[in-house]
């Protein structure tokens, strides 16, 4: 068996945890002291498709650069989960890949500020979710990003994950240990599986 490298995952596609529910901080909460929570609204139908910019558009060696779009948000037990499909023809792709596959990038969603409402213990009840941003600094660092196609890779070649593994790659570990590293670890382990059980 041919050992896979980390460079032949690498995709434009990632999914990134958009909306997570809770934070990292005292009384599950981020850095601003908020949080999002199941009951958040995100108005998640309003728009078929998101921009991706970094830093919210507020680095402004990359201010007005689109990476790409944000789709198919889905409500998971962990917070909105969504797609991101990057442009591997924008300017700055090549250094924003090689963060990503370092996993020293998370994620951090914009909103039509006019329309937010927050309770007074920081719970965002309405948050009309418009851009999704990669940023080295989060407010939260369980809006983890991961690599899409490692898992649908598997999956297409009807080799099982298991619910450990898929787990452990997509860990809230804050980017401790990035997912790139991670995936290639577990490629290690069912490599020396497979050959032992030959």
């Amino acid at each position: 068996m041919d050992p896979l490298k980390a460079e032949q995952l690498t995709s434009v596609k990632w999914r990134v945890l958009a909306i997570p529910f809770g934070g990292p901080f005292a009384g599950g909460k981020d850095l601003d002291g908020e949080y999002f929570s199941p009951r958040t609204d995100i108005k998640a139908d309003w728009f078929p498709t998101r921009p991706v910019l970094w830093h919210h558009g507020g680095d402004q060696a990359v201010k007005d650069a689109i990476l790409g779009t944000e789709d198919e948000l889905v409500k998971e037990d962990d917070g909105w989960w969504g797609t991101m499909w990057l442009d591997r023809s924008a300017r700055y792709w090549a250094q924003v890949s090689a963060l990503l596959a370092a996993g020293k990038v998370y994620g951090s969603s914009g909103a039509l500020g006019h329309l937010v409402q927050k309770a007074k213990d920081g719970e965002i009840l309405t948050w009309p979710h418009i851009e999704q941003t990669l940023t080295p600094t989060p407010a939260n660092i369980f809006a983890r990003v991961i690599p899409a196609k490692a898992a649908a890779d598997f999956t297409s070649s009807g080799i099982s994950l298991g619910t450990d593994l898929e787990t452990y790659l997509s860990s809230k570990d804050g980017g401790e240990t990035p997912a790139m590293t991670k995936l290639t670890e577990a490629l290690n382990d069912l490599e020396h599986l497979l050959r032992d059980a030959r």
